[in-house]
């Protein structure tokens, strides 16, 4: 979409053919629609590219736009960009008026804010969102809106990672059985004398952690609980 006014206004929107076919569907002066395949399985999914005018007609153009949006049921769709306003009160740092679209959003992670009026003083908002149908929610369990590094702009860089599963956390299970091991205690003393690199003792003592964190998770993949309780029934039975 072409500059609406001097160096601001304008959408971008590219793509990597051998992932996925697109095709423009819809054109305005403040939104672009493309519809995505997938190459690889033939998913179908729309992604609206918006920059929101500030004022004037234009202004209530866009907005009359995007209550008036109409989304089949099982359609995913998604709908990020500079929106040029703020949800609720909590996304200023100073009182104002609000609006607030018939979407779901996808939260930023990290940051309240996203554009400074770059003043001593500075007015603070999010203007920038991601918002999506809500069947996307359902599909694409695993999306995030990430902010990057702010290197010149008034606006701050952002993300979206898109994933179809909830990533499962790296759970550190300590069992009580393991001190029974007559490997164990030698093993948690060699781990712990490791020379590791700090800037200070606290940090040692976190790298250390996370050292014997990892060797005793592989560790413990080398042992058995089972054998440990039929070794003890045997010592049992024979005594």
């Amino acid at each position: 979409m072409p500059l609406q006014v001097g160096a601001s206004g304008g959408i971008l929107v590219g793509w990597n053919g051998s992932l996925l076919h697109g095709q423009i569907i819809h054109n305005t002066s403040f939104a672009v629609t493309i519809k995505f395949s997938s190459t690889h399985n033939a998913e179908c999914w729309s992604l609206t590219a918006v920059y929101g005018p500030c004022q004037g007609p234009q202004r209530d153009e866009f907005v009359n736009w995007l209550n008036a949006l109409h989304i089949e049921e099982e359609e995913n769709w998604m709908f990020i960009g500079d929106f040029n306003f703020y949800r609720s009160v909590e996304d200023r740092n100073r009182p104002g008026c609000h609006k607030q679209p018939g979407l779901l959003e996808i939260p930023l992670k990290g940051r309240r804010f996203t554009w400074s009026n770059m003043q001593d003083d500075p007015l603070l908002e999010q203007l920038d969102w991601c918002f999506t149908s809500t069947n996307w929610t359902e599909d694409y369990l695993n999306t995030l809106m990430l902010p990057l590094a702010k290197p010149i702009s008034d606006h701050i860089p952002l993300t979206v990672q898109i994933g179809t599963k909830i990533p499962k956390s790296q759970i550190f299970r300590f069992e009580n059985y393991w001190t029974e091991h007559p490997d164990f205690l030698e093993i948690v003393e060699s781990t712990w004398n490791t020379t590791v690199r700090a800037n200070n003792s606290a940090s040692k003592i976190m790298a250390k952690f996370k050292l014997l964190r990892r060797v005793l998770k592989k560790w413990s993949k080398s042992i058995s609980r089972l054998n440990n309780l039929l070794k003890e029934c045997n010592e049992t039975y024979l005594g």
